[in-house]
């Protein structure tokens, strides 16, 4: 099973310095991908509920802000980790496209892959902060039917054999173009995030993975047993699906005590998210968990 951390891009500890020092000793210790975290606006006050927890939830006035200002943005952070790395994988975890132009994307995405050497994988979603599109000026409206065609417009981009390519969908279309540079990959692996039977569906049907949010691992094993059943159910092959967990332990020990249960569960990458310390402690922390890998 692969490790990956979270990159400290968000909240009141981040800033370019420790982000450097963060990826360079997650990459000399060992760990296997940096995955980078994604929102565009922190509105002060919001009526949509978070989804991924134990149950729907609407966060309070101010509490995006205090608690992910400052808020790095994903894409840039990764291509400025991927310039002063060499080896170690790179990841979106997770980046809400009803936020994006999907022909943007596909060139954002293809660019950091080639950059990188194809160092990329992308968690996308659905996401689920109605605010956020609007303060952007973008639709919100049947975002999973727009999220399942932007996904088709990547891998379009990325790999039709056409010197030039067209799209023409429902939400999307352009006329012939020049889709270069391709990614190194082909396709870059896009790995569905989300908890619902809708998303774990997208998952199996389009996905070259699925990655979830943090959550105990007995709710896990539940989701993960979903994911097998809707492989069977497709005729796919259930370990031709990427299984990406999250963990938020309070403690390396904690951590370290959670790892075989993981494992055994069948989960492929179990991703991290360390809590906001002081620099020298979460560099220390990096090289215990990179001490773990199974």
């Amino acid at each position: 099973m692969e490790l990956g951390l979270v990159l400290p891009q968000t909240g009141p500890t981040a800033s370019p310095a420790l982000l450097r020092d963060f990826a360079l000793a997650a990459e000399e210790s060992g760990i296997d991908r940096l995955w980078a975290v994604d929102h565009l606006v922190l509105p002060h006050r919001t009526t949509s509920k978070y989804v991924l927890g134990r149950r729907p939830t609407v966060v309070a006035d101010g509490w995006l802000s205090d608690n992910l200002a400052p808020n790095y943005e994903m894409l840039t952070t990764l291509t400025w980790v991927a310039g002063f790395t060499s080896t170690i994988g790179l990841g979106t975890s997770v980046a809400s496209l009803p936020l994006r132009n999907p022909v943007l994307n596909a060139r954002q995405l293809a660019t950091l892959d080639a950059y990188s050497g194809g160092r990329l994988v992308c968690g996308v979603g659905i996401g689920w902060l109605r605010e956020e599109a609007a303060a952007m000026g973008l639709p919100w409206d049947h975002r999973a039917a727009r999220c399942e065609e932007h996904i088709s417009v990547l891998r379009t981009l990325w790999c039709s054999p056409s010197p030039y390519v067209e799209f023409h969908g429902e939400f999307f279309n352009f006329d012939p173009m020049d889709p270069r540079p391709r990614p190194k990959q082909q396709p870059i692996p896009i790995l569905i995030g989300g908890h619902s039977a809708a998303a774990l569906s997208r998952a199996v049907r389009i996905g070259d993975g699925w990655i979830s949010a943090p959550m105990p691992t007995a709710r896990l094993a539940q989701l993960l047993d979903q994911i097998r059943r809707l492989a069977d159910s497709n005729c796919r092959d259930h370990a031709t699906i990427l299984k990406v967990a999250s963990t938020s332990a309070r403690t390396v020990d904690e951590l370290g005590r959670a790892i075989p249960e993981y494992h055994r569960l069948g989960v492929d990458h179990l991703q991290v998210v360390l809590p906001p310390l002081e620099r020298d402690t979460v560099l220390a922390q990096v090289r215990q968990i990179a001490g773990m890998k199974t």
